[in-house]
């Protein structure tokens, strides 16, 4: 009976071997830098999905960003978030032609958080790659081309190249505005602080936003030699003039940058009238640098995105 029981144990062990096939877990690599992300973005069909007439200014503008992350999807598996440049190891492709690659473009909130986010407002761009075992496959040898989501709206959008639509918040306090110029071939706004008890303090016209259910950002790229403090000014019966910190911008050592802000969570839990819809404006304010006899604040656009949250 013993024997019988290990016989039968046996012949199992060598159904069970020979039904195993060899796996071949020799990874390929997928290298992608920051450039490949941050230029990336296709406008030339952009007003006809908007319809919208923004100028070639505003256009080039909408190219401009500083993803700092990206999510990885390779064959409908989530390979993670990853910061940039990043070589990502990839399984499972012996044998196989091609491999389906979604790249999602990410950025820390508020450039300097914890919490990563992902850009929802481009579609989601699939690309089929030759992934190898034992090989490295650069994404600028393919790169990724985006477009802007036909439902992402611009309630907001300041290039500074004739005016400002910002305004002194409190004229008492100071009444230093945004004075277009060209900066570095940009058109840009630019405000001069002499002396470190300098300050400005200016606010924007009137946005109107959804209050319930859409992904609405900021966007700032700038150039400055002091931290500006922004916030979101949201009028209530008895708080007229509240504004609500949302973060702030470092100064950039003497380089443009572009940093990102999810306006969502603030505009949902202030929205005191209930309503679909509330007025919002941007307030930027900085103070002179004592390190310097002036100091320079200089931004290229601000804009305010939105589209329906998925």
């Amino acid at each position: 009976m013993q024997r019988l029981l290990y016989t039968f144990v046996f012949l199992l062990c060598i159904l069970f071997f020979a039904g195993c096939k060899d796996t071949d877990l020799t990874p390929a690599y997928l290298y992608i830098t920051e450039e490949d992300l941050n230029n990336c973005v296709d406008v030339s069909t952009f007003n006809a999905d908007h319809n919208l007439n923004f100028d070639s200014e505003q256009l080039a503008d909408l190219q401009k960003h500083n993803f700092t992350h990206v999510n990885v999807y390779v064959n409908n598996k989530n390979l993670g978030c990853w910061q940039l440049p990043c070589k990502v190891p990839v399984l499972h492709t012996a044998g196989i032609d091609s491999s389906t690659v979604v790249l999602l473009p990410a950025f820390r909130r508020t450039g300097m958080g914890r919490t990563i986010n992902g850009y929802p407002f481009f579609n989601v761009l699939q690309q089929k790659l030759p992934l190898q075992p034992n090989q490295t496959l650069n994404v600028s040898d393919n790169p990724p081309v985006y477009k802007y989501n036909p439902y992402a709206r611009f309630p907001y959008f300041e290039t500074f190249s004739n005016s400002s639509s910002f305004y002194p918040t409190d004229t008492t306090l100071s009444t230093h505005v945004f004075i277009p110029t060209i900066i570095d071939g940009r058109s840009a706004g630019e405000i001069v602080l002499t002396g470190s008890k300098d300050k400005f303090d200016v606010t924007s016209t009137d946005i109107t936003l959804p209050a319930y259910n859409y992904y609405i950002f900021l966007e700032v790229t700038y150039k400055t030699e002091n931290n500006i403090d922004i916030g979101v000014k949201l009028s209530t019966a008895s708080n007229p003039n509240y504004v609500h910190q949302i973060g702030g911008i470092y100064a950039s050592g003497g380089e443009w940058k572009t940093i990102y802000f999810d306006l969502s969570n603030v505009i949902h839990s202030y929205n005191y009238y209930g309503s679909s819809v509330t007025v919002a404006n941007i307030v930027l304010a900085g103070n002179g640098n004592p390190e310097l006899s002036d100091t320079h604040f200089q931004i290229d656009n601000i804009k305010v995105i939105y589209q329906p949250a998925a």
